[in-house]
């Protein structure tokens, strides 16, 4: 695609590479242009995007596409237009995306799963093919936030450490890939793993189903014994039974030493890990 740059296009581009402003608003693009007229800008915008030159990711919100790339199969990092389209809205990159990142993985993400303190709408995006969803955990789920660089090494987004990534998934391990996926990373990180925080993170979550799941694997998995038995001793008295996959029906095998419907069987756990 050939792109044509006019004036005003050339001064905002120039301006905002200056200004490092690689994502930006429309008051970003208004500033440096020194206009007050939003319809005016507006135009202009709309104008370069339809040049090849700006992405638009929302209403409000664009980004640079390097003159070199072609407009339709461009995307910038996912990671770094995930921070951006949170806006003010405290986030984290977490569950499968947070296993990516923290190379546990053998699959590449489809989406990107951002972890949001309070709902960003709609939750599903999907932008040029690009499916983002935006999680939403009340303020006593919301913690244990890292910096990770991302973009060959260029920016510093906000993700899940390793312990709070686990945990995540094992509270939903439908955005995790499933309870198999989960079986892989924690026998992945195994060695990693700081038991004392995962232990102090299990008590803030506070979620009998976290420590039901995340035991059954370590047992299944034959790792982390003591860790394991200290998540047993946790368990309480609650006769409910969780499933161990909520991707799969609730049916199978009754466990009552995890509490766990074990609708998943063991030897397809292993199998991910030890074959």
């Amino acid at each position: 695609m050939l792109k044509t740059i006019g004036k005003s296009a050339a001064l905002l581009l120039q301006g905002l590479y200056k200004e490092n402003l690689e994502f930006f608003c429309i008051e970003d693009a208004a500033q440096i242009l020194d206009k007050r007229d939003e319809t005016t800008v507006r135009r202009l915008l709309s104008d370069m995007v339809r040049r090849g030159l700006l992405m638009r990711l929302r209403d409000g919100l664009y980004h640079i596409i390097p003159y070199d790339r072609e407009p339709e199969t461009y995307f910038p990092d996912w990671h770094v237009a995930a921070h951006h389209l949170a806006g003010d809205v405290p986030y984290y990159i977490g569950y499968y995306s947070a296993l990516v990142l923290h190379d546990l993985t053998v699959q590449p993400t489809l989406s990107e799963q951002v972890v949001v303190s309070r709902p960003v709408r709609p939750s599903l995006q999907e932008i040029n093919g690009v499916h983002f969803q935006f999680i939403t955990h009340n303020a006593k789920h919301f913690f244990g936030l890292s910096k990770k660089w991302v973009q060959q090494g260029t920016y510093r987004i906000n993700c899940s450490d390793l312990e709070k990534t686990l945990i995540d998934c094992a509270f939903k391990p439908e955005y995790a890939g499933g309870i198999a996926e989960l079986g892989r990373a924690l026998y992945k990180s195994r060695d990693l793993l700081d038991q004392q925080k995962l232990l102090e993170y299990v008590g803030l979550f506070d979620s009998d189903a976290v420590v039901r799941r995340l035991g059954f694997l370590m047992e299944a998995l034959h790792i982390l014994p003591e860790l394991s038995q200290s998540l047993r001793e946790r368990i309480g008295g609650s006769a409910t039974y969780v499933a161990l996959d909520t991707a799969l029906p609730k049916t199978g095998q009754m466990l009552s030493r995890w509490g766990i419907i074990q609708n998943l069987d063991v030897e397809t756990i292993q199998g991910v890990n030890f074959n």
